[in-house]
């Protein structure tokens, strides 16, 4: 009968892998190349890679590219120091594209002598979510009275503006009499006055001017988005008329400045009818719908695909709530862009093209006003997807 304390021993390493092979976490163990030497069966569970796929292989096969170098200064730092060492990087699922993971790695000599590193790993995908919802929703409530603020100050000096653009063209105008009047008594020709002006392009910068300041008027417009509060105008909307209506709209949108054209991308539905009415302003909602398929749009003429341009719209209910996925098959966003698309003024389109706002104009309509949700998931080469979530009546989510 084996001594006591080799009882005790081989208990206590029963205890430890049942320990590590039930654990809702990810333990790993690494040798010095950087190759598995040991998954923990979490790895399948939260991954889809079963072990054989993954102990023998590098951990750069796994790790996204631009999180490699980070990963290899952290196990760096750990060797040298002898200490434990914290990094969040992506791996990659077997089917779904990329998680976010922190692991903790802890260098270790075993009894031969070798080292590895033995580390625990847990998936904060849905935490950092989260939290870049709560810290996209604190920036908006933030920016909103500051929008408003600027937007009441602009208005007034910018209706000046516009008001003596036009009076500049009236004073000109040939078909008010008073204009011919004051000619007159100081000897001058008012045709020939405006044949100067037309000569010396000055209607054509007065126009310029007029047109400055009616797109300014649209992105106060726009930044007062933030600020306005109230149900004025709320109905219960079906979602799949909402959306063939939006869709009819874009479809007469056509700019050669911005160079698409809606009519030529595919649309493609998926309704799902068993959807309840939804609540809502029907006036925002489309204007949010409608900046997302433009923008949809636009992303697809600028790049050189060799697919037929597709949009596909599609609904369904999730979690009690009103779905609304808007995705296309254009050049998709990297993960810094895609983590900015709603931030006020931030765009990618070329200067004159867009203010930058109408994204998080929709941030605002969606969550403050609504009561929902909007995300976005993309990848590079891969096109974008934006999903909407309403409360519907008897979803349980409804705002009264």
């Amino acid at each position: 009968m084996p001594p006591k304390s080799s009882e005790t021993f081989f208990k206590s390493e029963s205890r430890y892998r049942m320990l590590v092979e039930n654990s809702c976490d990810i333990i790993f163990s690494l040798d010095t190349e950087g190759d598995f030497v040991y998954v923990s069966p979490a790895w399948e569970k939260i991954l889809g890679h079963v072990p054989s796929e993954v102990v023998g292989h590098n951990f750069r096969e796994f790790v996204h590219q631009e999180d490699i170098p980070r990963c290899e200064t952290t196990i760096l730092k750990a060797i040298q120091s002898n200490s434990t060492q914290e990094v969040t990087y992506r791996i990659r699922h077997a089917e779904r594209g990329w998680r976010w993971f922190t692991s903790r790695g802890t260098p270790h000599i075993d009894e031969n002598g070798i080292l590895t590193i033995i580390g625990i790993s847990q998936d904060v995908t849905e935490r950092l979510r989260i939290e870049e919802l709560m810290t996209q929703t604190e920036k908006m409530s933030m920016i909103s009275g500051m929008a408003a603020g600027m937007a009441h100050e602009i208005n007034n000096p910018l209706g000046a503006i516009l008001q003596h653009a036009q009076n500049i063209e009236r004073r000109v105008s040939t078909d008010i009499p008073a204009n011919y009047k004051a000619a007159s008594e100081v000897g001058v020709s008012l045709d020939l006055v405006r044949a100067y002006l037309q000569k010396r392009g000055v209607f054509d910068f007065i126009g310029h001017i007029r047109s400055a300041g009616m797109r300014a008027s649209d992105i106060i417009s726009n930044m007062l988005q933030f600020s306005r509060r109230g149900d004025s105008g709320v109905e219960y909307v079906d979602l799949s008329v909402l959306l063939d209506r939006v869709m009819k709209l874009a479809g007469t949108d056509y700019d050669m400045k911005k160079k698409y054209h809606f009519n030529l991308i595919r649309l493609q539905r998926s309704y799902d009818a068993g959807i309840p009415p939804v609540r809502m302003v029907v006036a925002e909602i489309e204007q949010v719908l409608l900046n997302i398929l433009k923008n949809a749009a636009q992303a697809i003429s600028s790049a050189s695909m060799n697919r037929q341009p597709l949009i596909t719209v599609r609904t369904g209910l999730s979690e009690g709530m009103a779905l609304i996925e808007i995705e296309d098959n254009g050049p998709g966003m990297d993960e810094t862009t895609r983590q900015r698309v709603f931030e006020p003024f931030f765009s990618t389109k070329e200067v004159g093209v867009g203010t930058g706002l109408g994204l998080s104009v929709a941030y605002a309509i969606i969550t403050n006003r609504h009561h929902g949700s909007i995300d976005v998931r993309s990848c590079l080469g891969e096109g974008s997807c934006f999903t909407l979530k309403l409360p519907c009546r008897g979803g349980g989510n409804e705002q009264r």
